[in-house]
């Protein structure tokens, strides 16, 4: 990993057509055999063009070498609207900023507490399959691997087997 823990990086998103998505400033929280983990702290502002998003929480996510899906994980709390959050992307990898990939539409939500995943933003995958233009093979791959990861949530397994707590721990004042 060529990213320090403690260091300042950026997940930096873009829409299939190259255009600009979010960017979410995030700090290099280390890397065990699941990935890289990034933290962002509550009240982080995260910009994509004609918005703004306030961290009304503090999160963790994770890159996972050959995945094409990034995690975001929320602390259980009173009143939390969301425990888990995954986007579903394409050319998902480390840079030396951060990471970066293109947002597919498709998320994986699993509202506090954390049961019944479901798979978000259908129809805006659907109607930027279209105008987007996806190709088949790679609206396949995203739409198999939505399915997946609600599968994976739903079941406690893999990444989601609780294994992000430690992180999420490391992110509490």
């Amino acid at each position: 990993m060529t990213l320090e823990p403690g260091s300042a990086a950026e997940l930096r998103w873009r829409k299939w057509d190259g255009s600009p998505h979010w960017v979410h400033p995030v700090i290099v929280l280390g890397e065990d055999e699941t990935g890289v983990w990034f933290g962002q702290q509550q009240g982080t502002v995260s910009r994509r063009p004609g918005a703004d998003f306030h961290a009304y929480r503090p999160n963790v996510k994770v890159l996972m070498p050959g995945e094409q899906w990034m995690p975001a994980f929320f602390p259980d709390r009173e009143g939390a609207r969301i425990g888990l959050y995954v986007d579903i992307a394409a050319e998902l990898r480390l840079e030396e900023f951060g990471a970066s990939a293109i947002d597919m539409d498709l998320d994986v939500i699993v509202r506090s507490p954390r049961v019944n995943p479901y798979i978000d933003d259908v129809d805006e995958f659907s109607a930027h399959r279209r105008t987007l233009g996806y190709p088949d093979d790679v609206a396949a791959r995203v739409l198999s691997d939505a399915r997946r990861v609600r599968d994976l949530a739903a079941r406690g397994e893999g990444v989601f087997d609780g294994r992000a707590d430690a992180w999420l721990a490391l992110m509490e004042p």
